[in-house]
């Protein structure tokens, strides 16, 4: 590579990768059947490919690619990332969306795929939901069986990616969440000390999340308040909805029992909180958004077995 000027690319960002799978994508069919061979899918022929699919209620799909295999369509709903830690719930708001564009329709099964550095894939958790994984090392390594310009510009572009990745990832500091965030937590300090809650660090752009306990909830049970979903969720993690209803069905109607990917959650609306106002305005909202959190703790041992 030429030195003149320094790199070619000062950075690569996620969404430089979302537009050269999406590209990539759309043009070549044996990088279709190669890429769903990656998640399991011999034989797929491409039929569609969506960057940035939002879900209103459970976030956003970076990149939504589907295939044809034998006579069935099926989604690979991918998350790229370069260098940024996983979202709270991240994976498993994937098979939320997931579950629910299958049931509407638009496709008849979905397998789900993080895509990012092999280093950063090898720091994921054990649990992940995500059932495939592809690195970038494999995408770029596709490109060396061709020696055209093109694809050695493609290379290129994924080895910065993968010695980007390498060098780390810096959080840009959301100042107005982190105070938030930080206001949350002074807040139950003083006010209600039997919710815990863990004193935050600074806080990014997508920190919209508040994770909650009391001292007496058994492991794997979390008060989750979704802030951008106006909603507090009691958490039984890793368990199956049947598994719930099989203890309980007669629920209140302002109490909604829902499978949410690996985990079951009973959910309640809150009033909505505007994180870009001072938290100290909202304070009659955020009490009756704590005394939700109580309600909802109070069914915390109903999934405990034995």
């Amino acid at each position: 590579m030429e030195q003149d000027f320094g790199r070619y690319l000062l950075s690569v960002e996620e969404r430089d990768i979302d537009l050269l799978l999406m590209e990539e994508f759309h043009i070549s069919p044996d990088f279709v059947a190669w890429f769903a061979r990656q998640v399991g899918l011999e034989g797929a022929r491409f039929a569609g490919a969506w960057h940035s699919v939002t879900d209103a209620g459970d976030g956003e799909t970076d990149l939504l690619l589907r295939v044809v295999a034998e006579t069935r369509k099926i989604a690979i709903l991918i998350e790229n990332k370069v260098a940024a830690p996983e979202q709270d719930r991240q994976d498993e708001r994937y098979h939320i969306r997931s579950a629910r564009s299958r049931d509407a329709g638009l496709f008849d099964a979905y397998t789900t795929c993080i895509c990012a550095p092999s280093a950063y894939l090898a720091g994921l958790r054990r649990d992940t939901l995500f059932e495939h994984r592809v690195s970038y090392e494999v995408i770029r390594d596709w490109y060396t069986q061709f020696q055209d310009a093109r694809s050695l510009w493609r290379q290129r572009i994924m080895s910065e990616a993968i010695d980007q990745s390498r060098r780390g990832y810096v959080m840009v500091v959301n100042a107005t969440k982190s105070t938030f965030h930080r206001d949350y937590w002074q807040y139950l300090q003083r006010k209600h000390p039997r919710l815990l809650m863990r004193q935050p660090k600074e806080k990014g752009s997508k920190s919209d999340w508040i994770i909650l306990k009391t001292f007496d909830m058994p492991k794997g049970v979390s008060i989750d308040h979704k802030i951008d979903q106006s909603c507090v969720d009691l958490t039984f993690h890793r368990t199956r909805l049947d598994d719930l209803l099989s203890v309980r069905r007669d629920w209140p109607n302002d109490i909604l029992p829902l499978q949410r990917g690996g985990s079951t959650v009973l959910r309640k609306l809150v009033p909505k909180l505007d994180m870009e106002r001072s938290l100290l305005d909202q304070t009659e909202f955020l009490e009756r958004t704590l005394s939700v959190a109580y309600e909802l703790s109070g069914y915390c041992r109903l999934m405990q077995r034995g």
